[in-house]
């Protein structure tokens, strides 16, 4: 396949629906063979997103090995013309249908591959730019996102906010030419290695709520940001502190308009909890059915059980990712997948801990110690993209139609 070339109408007399998905998932699947490494084989970044480190100086240099490499994996996604299937043509895409996205999806999934790190860019940032920017913002943005040439992150959360968005403090006032932006975000992922980030900042004096707010477009290089990794409970850095002192951002970096922030950030919420609900190391099953089988206790009735229902549990994370895809008025649709997600993961992980007994604690292999990282990452999927309790109070408010609980009145996510 040459360089971007088109996948999806190449073979002449496919018609039926079925046929052409069967036909194009074929063609991934033997790309992906030729190129892709194997799960669990040498050289697996399926959960590269999951890197952690006990000192700085590790926490910098394996952040920077890790999204190297999953950039290296974008461009030659792109290159050989399996990035943005879904994308419009104009922003570099293929054009093709979501089902091929879905399908090409769910075939990526079964290799030890992955574009978690940049899914902030390719599916967050991307979305609101589809939906709010102008013509001018998506000719520049969007094409550098899908060929993984600028990498993103996004600048919501802040210390004082908790599980309430709309409490933003950070300030963006008018300046020459532009904004001048005052504030601190946390919980920033990928904060040091980003080229930009989206910033949620309250433009409009003595407003409160969702009113006033805006989205800028940050130079995560730029004089005033500083990028401060975080200790976790497990002694780690994974996120980070994001200060911005005196930030100048130019007027055509606003998305949307003065105003219209909480609009964009919406967008952003949904793509965001979709993506933490199909996010690679939601594919753990197989890998827990892996290690089962290096213990010797693949055969164990119990053990069986707890395989057979991470197995389950994934299935119905794809078939309700599928339902969404296919029908967009699924009500609370986003919330439902990340709740889901959340669950799994600590399950799994749970699982994958018991399976390996105190070798997982001593981190005696790769192998345990992948599992040992999943296992301290998954409390903050709890947490990350809306805690689990507002996500119940969503479906139970949009999903099925109940009155708001006043206890989170004045708040929203």
């Amino acid at each position: 396949m040459s360089s971007n070339q088109s996948i999806g109408q190449s073979d002449a007399g496919l018609g039926e629906p079925a046929t052409e998905e069967a036909a194009f998932r074929a063609r991934a699947r033997i790309w992906l063979e030729a190129n892709a490494v194997g799960r669990g084989e040498p050289g697996d970044f399926s959960a590269s997103h999951l890197f952690s480190a006990k000192d700085l100086s590790e926490y910098w240099l394996r952040e920077r090995e890790a999204f190297d490499r999953v950039v290296a994996w974008q461009r030659k996604l792109y290159e050989s013309g399996w990035a943005g299937i879904s994308w419009p043509k104009e922003h570099g895409g293929q054009g093709l249908p979501e089902w091929a996205e879905e399908a090409f999806g769910e075939e990526h999934g079964r290799f030890g591959v992955s574009t978690k790190l940049l899914s902030v860019g390719l599916q967050l940032v991307a979305s609101a730019i589809r939906a709010h920017g102008t013509p001018a913002q998506k000719a520049r943005y969007l094409p550098p996102i899908i060929q993984a040439e600028e990498v993103w992150c996004q600048l919501f959360s802040e210390p004082d906010a908790g599980s309430d968005l709309t409490a933003v403090r950070t300030r963006a006032a008018r300046g020459d030419g532009g904004w001048i932006v005052d504030g601190q975000k946390v919980w920033t992922s990928g904060a040091g290695a980003s080229d930009l980030g989206m910033l949620l900042a309250r433009t409009q004096e003595g407003s409160e709520g969702r009113v006033g707010l805006a989205c800028l477009i940050v130079d995560m290089k730029a004089s005033g940001v500083e990028v401060r990794p975080l200790r976790e409970m497990s002694g780690a850095y994974h996120f980070n502190e994001v200060f911005l002192s005196g930030v100048h951002v130019a007027d055509d970096c606003m998305v949307g308009n003065d105003g219209d922030g909480w609009s964009v950030a919406r967008t952003m919420l949904s793509s965001e909890r979709a993506s933490i609900g199909g996010g690679t190391s939601a594919r753990a099953a197989l890998e827990l059915i892996a290690t089962a089988r290096d213990r010797g206790v693949h055969h164990d009735a119990i053990v069986r059980q707890v395989l057979a229902a991470a197995f389950v549990r994934e299935r119905v994370l794809d078939l309700h990712m599928q339902r969404m895809q296919e029908d967009d008025t699924v009500k609370g649709g986003g919330s439902v997948l990340k709740l889901m997600y959340s669950e799994h993961a600590r399950l799994t992980s749970s699982a994958g801990m018991a399976i390996l007994g105190m070798g997982s604690i001593a981190g005696e292999s790769e192998r345990s110690r992948a599992w040992g990282e999943r296992f301290l990452f998954s409390p903050g999927l709890r947490i990350g993209g809306g805690t689990d309790e507002m996500q119940r109070n969503l479906i139970a408010e949009r999903g099925l139609g109940l009155p708001r609980d006043s206890q989170f009145a004045g708040r929203s996510m």
